[in-house]
């Protein structure tokens, strides 16, 4: 047997000319498949393997010269909520335009806000009136963000003035949701994020009075802490003891950058690391200007979630063209680029229109592997603002599609029968030649076993179920000229 690399294949079984089309049957080389694993060097050079392993009529071809279509989709419906962090901020990337996001959520009461007890000379239990201090607006990064971080942001928060529920049949927010909230602000501060130091949080340093490191800390308007005082103050309101009365009184806030916001952050929800807290003292008996407070937290319910808006007018590749879910920007006519981002939504559509033909190679044929290889665009990415997904480990998912663009299927692994996930393949020597290889060898084998349908095609996302709640973006290049464009590598098996 001989292991040949045919960079001119794809020529000669695409020419109608050369080939005669025909059905045959499909064969697995189990036993050859281990003798390649063992013996395989890495550079298909030719090798001569013992007769009395497997007829010398039988070759091992690598194909990576298949032409590959490519486009840009982007889903209109894309779950926001329920996650266990937030997305908050707002940045201008100069391939996919600006994006921002606000987030949405309830402020719970935590617990009950008691007067305190004190016995007075001895006469009995008596309730201690407390006097308002100060109210502010805690949250920590957890680390993770996007985009500029030297400028200096903004941040407003207003209250929500209609209940947040999900709306009727639904389980979930999406990115359009949005609520009704007062235009007037409880807060607005300038900050600059300093996403390391901001994550800082020890519980302990946390529930002290005097502690206003870690984290960021936002003064809000004194005229919502008075209110909730004289509430308090009020033994006969139940406002701020009973959860439910609180979030009839205060249905929720509304985070929102400034359109001057150059980075998306990310904060978490566990762990009482958003909240609004309350400072207060009491104002008589023994213990008159001992600061106290009270927590009312944000928590990660699924009644949170982010509100994207996108404006892609002034893109390079005019992508605001891409409007229903429905319809395909080729990548011909984005200077041979296509596009995958998260939170907006956008996922690169794949067509291998002559995959089939490998059937019309020798009397019987099958694929031992088949990788689909893709390329960031050089350029499009950097070690601070626009980092590469894979410096993060995030993967991206490969789904089968239809004319209408929607995830029908998980393309599974063949060893494992799990979804397959792309891998990061970096070059440090040549660091424009990293590339990411997603497994599509179950992809490719089903094609020739059941044919190829003219709508058959594959969408490349970031994982759908973390899409929404995602920073991550690529520019992928598929320029049918370059050496970087889309490739399919095969290891195909044919017996002569």
């Amino acid at each position: 047997m001989k292991l040949v690399h045919d960079l001119s294949l794809f020529y000669m079984i695409s020419n109608p000319l050369l080939f005669r089309m025909k059905k045959i049957k499909y064969v697995v080389f189990v036993s050859l498949l281990t003798v390649l694993v063992s013996c395989n060097s890495g550079s298909f050079e030719e090798h001569e393997i013992g007769s009395n392993l497997i007829d010398k009529s039988t070759e091992v071809l690598l194909i990576d010269t298949f032409s590959i279509e490519s486009s840009t989709v982007k889903l209109d419906s894309i779950i926001t909520s329920a996650y266990a962090n937030v997305l908050f901020g707002k940045y201008s990337d100069p391939f996919l335009g600006e994006v921002n996001s606000d987030f949405y959520g309830v402020m719970e009461l935590g617990s009950a806000f008691e007067l305190r007890q004190t016995d007075v000379n001895n006469t009995g239990l008596v309730d201690v009136h407390v006097k308002f201090d100060s109210l502010v607006f805690i949250v920590y990064s957890d680390q993770r963000y996007y985009g500029d971080t030297l400028a200096q942001q903004n941040m407003t928060i207003h209250r929500v003035i209609e209940e947040i529920e999900l709306p009727k049949d639904e389980t979930a927010f999406y990115g359009h949701s949005s609520f009704n909230y007062d235009s007037e602000s409880l807060a607005d501060a300038s900050f600059f994020a300093k996403p390391i130091t901001q994550s800082v949080f020890n519980e302990t340093s946390d529930n002290d009075v005097d502690f206003d490191d870690g984290g960021i800390r936002i003064k809000m308007d004194d005229a919502l802490g008075l209110d909730i005082i004289e509430r308090v103050n009020n033994v006969k309101d139940d406002t701020v003891r009973d959860n439910a009365k609180w979030l009839k009184y205060f249905n929720g806030i509304v985070l929102k950058p400034a359109e001057t916001n150059s980075i998306m952050l990310s904060f978490p929800l566990s762990d009482n690391k958003m909240k609004m807290r309350l400072y207060y003292s009491d104002k008589e008996y023994d213990e008159v200007g001992v600061p106290r407070f009270h927590d009312f937290p944000v928590k990660s319910t699924n009644l949170h979630f982010s509100n994207y808006t996108s404006d892609k007018s002034a893109t390079p590749q005019d992508l605001g063209r891409i409007v229903d879910r429905t319809e395909d920007l080729s990548s011909e006519l984005t200077d041979n680029l296509a596009f995958v981002q998260g939170g907006i939504g956008f996922l690169t559509k794949i067509k291998i229109p002559h995959v089939e033909e490998l059937n019309t190679l020798g009397l019987t044929g099958g694929i031992l592997k088949a990788d689909l290889i893709f390329y960031p665009k050089d350029g499009s990415y950097d070690e601070d603002i626009f980092r590469l997904p894979g410096d993060r480990l995030t993967r991206f998912n490969i789904y089968t599609t239809n004319s209408d663009n929607m995830a029908l299927s998980s393309i599974l692994d063949p060893n494992t029968n799990s979804p397959v996930s792309s891998v990061y393949n970096p070059d440090a020597e040549n660091p424009d030649e990293s590339f990411y290889s997603i497994d599509v060898t179950n992809y490719v084998n089903n094609i020739l076993l059941q044919g190829q349908e003219f709508d058959d095609a594959l969408l490349l996302t970031l994982p759908l179920e973390s899409l929404g709640n995602s920073m991550d973006r690529m520019i992928i290049e598929n320029d049918p000229k370059s050496d970087f464009r889309i490739r399919l590598k095969t290891t195909y098996v044919v017996q002569k």
